[in-house]
């Protein structure tokens, strides 16, 4: 009976705490819903908090663009070019050059860092002596970037706990398929990593590809003409005769043909004189 009381008086205490804690709960809650709000206030402080948040975003925005425009020497444009981009902290990654009859044609593709490519595509705007075309794209990735570092840090933490869990067991299975869950681990985080370091490098620098050419004129040059269809007729001399050749089965069986044609018409005409 004892025991009983005791259990008795240890829940009534229970359940006056708890009652005591429930009603100055509600105490409290009542003075908060009773005291005055100015919604206006409420609103402006709700917005200065996300743009507090936006603002704390470091956007992640990748650029491109392609210029072509002509040039009256593309020497002076091509060293312009590099001497500019190397200023300004950036490289050429691939340039190639055309020989056209008409003109002479330079491509490259430069990586300049994002804040300076509005820069470099004045200034080559403005050296420019007529644009053809000129392209600039923009694509923000500050989300699928700020993805992609969450799911890195959340597998590398769960790689951690593996491992601490791999020095804890001691059953052969165990210890393999920890071991097998830590390399899938490893490899999804290689891959997250190899994502998040090609937009590292494409937002921190941007892409320009250049074209520029300078138009050429040639004199008609007719001795030099002359001499070179005269060459040309030689070689189509010596290819229709390789031809003929080639084709002397039928040019024998031609022959043959009219050979018999002519003996039969030379019959023909004997007969018809001795008749």
């Amino acid at each position: 009976m004892s025991i009983s009381k005791k259990t008795l008086f240890v829940s009534q205490v229970v359940l006056l705490v708890v009652l005591f804690l429930f009603l100055s709960s509600c105490d409290s809650g009542g003075d908060n819903r009773g005291a005055y709000t100015d919604p206006v206030e409420n609103k402006s402080e709700s917005f200065s908090a996300e743009d507090n948040v936006s603002s704390s975003v470091d956007r992640k925005i990748i650029k491109d663009g392609n210029i072509r425009f002509e040039t009256s020497s593309v020497k002076e444009t091509q060293s312009f070019i590099k001497q500019t981009v190397n200023e300004l902290g950036g490289y050429i990654g691939d340039e190639k050059v055309f020989d056209y009859k008409e003109r002479i044609e330079h491509n490259i593709t430069v990586r300049i860092p994002e804040n300076k490519f509005d820069f470099l595509v004045e200034k080559i705007s403005e050296t420019a002596e007529k644009i053809d075309s000129k392209t600039i794209n923009s694509k923000e990735v500050t989300e699928e970037f700020i993805d992609v570092e969450a799911r890195v840090k959340t597998k590398k933490e769960l790689e951690a706990r593996y491992k601490e869990i791999l020095t804890q067991a001691n059953r052969v299975d165990e210890i393999l398929n920890i071991e097998r869950e830590i390399g899938k681990l490893r490899s999804e985080i290689e891959s997250l990593e190899g994502r998040l370091n090609y937009l590292k490098n494409r937002v921190a620098l941007s892409s320009l590809t250049i074209t520029y050419y300078e138009k050429t004129t040639s004199p008609f040059g007719f001795f030099s003409k002359f001499f070179q269809a005269l060459k040309n007729g030689w070689n189509y001399l010596l290819w229709f005769i390789i031809i003929l050749t080639s084709l002397w089965p039928f040019i024998l069986i031609v022959v043959l043909v009219l050979v018999v044609v002519n003996t039969i018409n030379k019959k023909k005409k004997k007969k018809q004189i001795i008749g």
